[in-house]
C-alpha cells in the first residue's frame, strides 16, 4: 500500500515538474525557436530520469544525514553524489533526445558538438535540481521525525495521565477504608449489632469496588449504586440524623462519569455535616442534563463557618476529585465548593455530557444504564432515605 502511494506521488511529481518547466521554457522562449512538442518531450524525459535516480539519492541522504553526525563531511559527500547524478542525468537525457527527436540537428551535427556547446548551460541546472531534491528529502525526514516525536510525547503524556489517575484511585481507596473502619471501631463496644451490620455492608462495598471493569468511567447509575452502599453504612452509624434526598433526571442516569466521583463528595458531606451536629442533617443531590453538559449539585446541612476561618480547605477526597476531573476533562469542567449562609456547603460540578455504554450486573449479563435506573432505588427522582 505504501509502495503504491509512493508510486502515485512520484508520477504526480514527475508530471507536475514536466508541465511547469515546459510552461516556463515556452514563456521564456519569446522568439518561438523551440517547438512545444520538443520542449514537452525533453522535460518529460529529463524529470523521468531524475525520478528514476531519486531512490538512490534518498538512500544516500539516509546514509549521509545533514541533521546529525558529521554534517560538513556528509554535506560534501552529498554534493559529490549530486554532481555525479547530474552528469549522468544530463548525458542520459540528451543522448536519448539527440538520437530520437532533436529538431536542432543542423546546428549540432554530432552529439560531441552539442555537449561541448551546451554542457555549461545545462549541467548547473541539473546540479541545482539535485540539491533541491536533497533539501526536500531532508525536510521531509525532519517533518516525519517531528511527527513521530510529537506522537511519542502525546503517548507519554497519556500514559502519565493514566498513571496519575491510578495513583489518585489508590490514594482514595485507603482513605475511604480508613474512615469507614474508624467508624466501625467506634461502634464495636457501644453497638455490636450495628457494627456487625456495618462490617457486612463494608464487605459488599469492597466487593463492588473489586468488581470494577478496569475502565476509569462508568454510568451515573453505577456511581450512585456505589455511593448508596457507602451511605447505607453511614446510615447505620448515624440513624435518623442522616436524611438523604435525590432529584435526578432519568436521562442523567445514563451519563458517563469518572469512577468514584460521588463517594468523596458524600463522605465529605457526612463528615462535616451529620457527624458534627446532633440534629437532623439533610444531604441533597441533584443531577440533570442541560444540552451537552451534565450538571451535578450536592449540598448538606452543617455548622456555619465564621468569616475569620478563611476559605475552605480541601482534604484528600475533594483534592483528589478536582485533580481527576482536570486529568479527564482538561479545561472543559467546573468544580465549585462554597459555604452556604445557613450552614453546610454546596458543591457544583459541570462536565461534558456523554452517554455511557453497556455495563454488567453481578450475574455478568449486559444491561443498559436505564435498567439500573429502574432497579436502583437511590436514583429515583425525589427519593428519601
Amino acid at each position: 500500500m505504501l509502495t503504491v502511494a509512493r508510486l502515485k506521488f512520484a508520477i504526480l511529481g514527475w508530471a507536475g515538474a514536466t508541465l511547469f518547466f515546459t510552461a516556463v521554457l515556452m514563456v521564456s522562449d519569446l522568439g518561438g525557436h523551440k517547438p512545444f512538442g520538443f520542449a514537452l518531450y525533453a522535460n518529460a524525459l529529463h524529470f523521468a530520469l531524475w525520478t528514476l535516480v531519486l531512490p538512490f539519492l534518498s538512500k544516500c541522504t539516509q546514509l549521509l544525514p545533514l541533521r546529525r553526525g558529521k554534517r560538513v563531511w556528509n554535506g560534501t559527500a552529498l554534493l559529490a553524489v549530486v554532481a555525479m547524478l547530474a552528469v549522468l542525468v544530463m548525458l542520459g537525457e540528451w543522448s536519448i533526445v539527440f538520437s530520437t527527436f532533436f529538431p536542432e540537428r543542423s546546428a549540432y551535427p554530432t552529439f560531441r558538438n552539442f555537449l561541448q556547446s551546451e554542457t555549461v548551460r545545462f549541467l548547473p541546472g541539473d546540479i541545482l535540481i539535485g540539491i533541491v531534491l536533497v533539501l526536500a528529502l531532508e525536510g521531509w525526514r525532519t517533518w516525519l521525525d517531528f511527527q513521530a516525536e510529537r506522537t511519542r510525547a502525546t503517548n507519554l503524556e497519556r500514559q502519565l495521565a493514566v498513571s496519575r489517575l491510578e495513583a489518585l484511585r489508590m490514594q482514595l481507596h485507603p482513605h475511604f477504608l480508613f474512615n469507614t473502619l474508624h467508624a466501625i471501631a467506634g461502634l464495636i463496644v457501644e453497638q455490636p449489632p450495628t457494627a456487625r451490620r456495618m462490617v457486612i455492608a463494608l464487605g459488599d462495598l469492597l466487593r463492588l469496588t473489586l468488581k470494577g471493569t478496569g475502565s476509569s468511567f462508568r454510568s451515573l447509575s453505577e456511581e450512585l449504586e456505589f455511593a448508596d452502599l457507602y451511605l447505607g453504612i453511614e446510615k447505620l452509624r448515624l440513624g435518623d440524623r442522616l436524611v438523604l434526598d435525590y432529584d435526578i433526571e432519568p436521562e442523567a442516569t445514563s451519563a458517563e462519569v469518572p469512577e468514584l466521583l460521588l463517594q468523596p463528595l458524600f463522605e465529605n458531606a457526612v463528615r462535616h455535616g451529620a457527624a458534627r451536629i446532633m440534629r437532623s442533617c439533610e444531604i441533597r443531590f441533584r443531577a440533570c442534563r442541560e444540552g451537552d453538559r451534565l450538571h451535578l449539585a450536592l449540598h448538606n446541612d452543617g455548622t456555619v463557618r465564621s468569616e475569620s476561618s478563611g476559605p475552605p480547605r480541601f482534604g484528600v477526597g475533594l483534592t483528589n476529585t478536582n485533580d481527576r476531573l482536570r486529568l479527564h476533562y482538561k479545561d472543559e469542567f467546573s468544580f465549585q465548593y462554597t459555604d452556604r449562609p445557613q450552614g453546610g456547603v454546596q458543591v457544583d460540578i459541570s462536565i461534558p455530557y456523554k452517554k455511557a455504554g453497556l455495563y454488567k450486573k453481578a450475574g455478568n449479563e449486559i444491561v443498559d444504564p436505564q435498567e439500573l435506573y429502574a432497579i436502583f432505588p437511590a436514583a429515583h427522582a425525589r427519593s428519601n432515605h
